[in-house]
């Protein structure tokens, strides 16, 4: 295959291409401007957050003030 082919001009275009979009797509992430200690700090907040929660719908769920349907 002939390096100054059209071809391969073209190919090089849409591989260019597909790591600027790649590049765009990260840049966009959310999350992306926190450094790693700053996201393991986060998620652990939001394991608490989930365990309180589930902690209260059991404790809701207990109290038996409204009828659940159980799943079939």
């Amino acid at each position: 295959m002939d390096k100054d082919s059209q071809d391969v001009h073209q190919e090089l275009a849409k591989l260019k291409a597909k790591i600027q979009e790649a590049r765009e797509q990260i840049s966009s992430m959310p999350g992306i401007d926190s450094s790693p200690a700053e996201q393991q700090q986060q998620l652990a907040t939001l394991r608490e957050q989930v365990r309180t929660k589930n902690q209260l719908l059991q404790k809701y769920k207990s109290l038996c003030m409204f009828d659940v349907p159980k799943a079939s």
